[in-house]
């Protein structure tokens, strides 16, 4: 009996040993949460990385049955179309994919709200989701032996949260000062305006999902991390209109 009512006596932590497990604790979960966060994200980034590369894979193929020529599609609704006349650049790709996964971000989990025609709604857009844009070039049967430097040309990008677009244009838009649709495209530092608009604003939050930038497919295959400023010209202002950098090497006119 006295050995058992020794032990009950001394088993019981003290304030002072509660009150130092717990700091500990919160010391290792301060330094390790982060750590974790940026394992998680590089993770994300990687996994869309994936993606990107799967879908130029797809591309390819579907342009090696097709006389080198990418597929013409028809997804920018006029107010008279309905989503019948609706046909994404992504459709005609799924007998070479066959995996509605490979088109979303695994760290893009947005509530849109902003469509690209009068006959787009949420429900709709939950049924035709993508989160990567394919380069607008490309999306209206061009050839993949258009640009000059394949490997220095964009064929896909992100798109930015809270918009329901499938592809971008990186050419000037005479309606909107002759600007073009980088506020389509995450990471860009620009947001587009109202439904129906091309217009433009400066949108600082809008900096870039994967650590500060983003994953780009390119037309040789490869697909690369770039903070948006890097596919632009550097002997151009970021500002300049005209400023296509990798989203139009050639600087090429519309092929619509």
């Amino acid at each position: 009996m006295e050995t058992s009512t020794y032990f009950r006596k001394h088993t019981a932590f003290t304030l002072i040993e509660l009150l130092v497990v717990i700091a500990i604790i919160a010391i290792l979960a301060a330094i390790l949460f982060p750590v974790f966060s940026q394992a998680k994200a590089a993770a994300q980034k990687t996994a869309d990385l994936s993606n990107q590369k799967q879908i130029a894979t797809a591309i390819f193929l579907y342009a090696n049955d097709n006389d080198d020529c990418t597929c013409r599609t028809h997804h920018d609704l006029g107010p008279s179309e309905t989503i019948a006349n609706l046909w994404t650049w992504y459709q005609p790709l799924q007998p070479y994919i066959k995996s509605a996964a490979v088109f979303r971000d695994p760290s893009l989990n947005d509530t849109v709200s902003l469509f690209p025609s009068f006959q787009f709604t949420p429900a709709v857009w939950a049924t035709y989701r993508t989160d990567y844009l394919i380069n607008g070039f490309f999306a209206h049967g061009a050839s993949l032996g258009l640009p000059s430097r394949p490997a220095e040309q964009i064929l896909m990008g992100e798109r930015h949260a809270g918009i329901a677009f499938f592809d971008y244009h990186p050419w000037g838009s005479s309606s909107v000062d002759d600007s073009w649709e980088r506020g389509f495209l995450d990471g860009s530092g620009y947001q587009i305006g109202d439904v129906g608009s091309d217009s433009q604003v400066l949108d600082p939050k809008n900096v870039g999902r994967h650590l500060g930038g983003n994953n780009y497919g390119f037309v040789d295959g490869h697909a690369k991390w770039l903070k948006f400023s890097q596919t632009l010209d550097r002997a151009l202002s970021s500002t300049d209109p005209h400023n296509w950098g990798m989203h139009n090497i050639d600087s090429l006119p519309s092929n619509e």
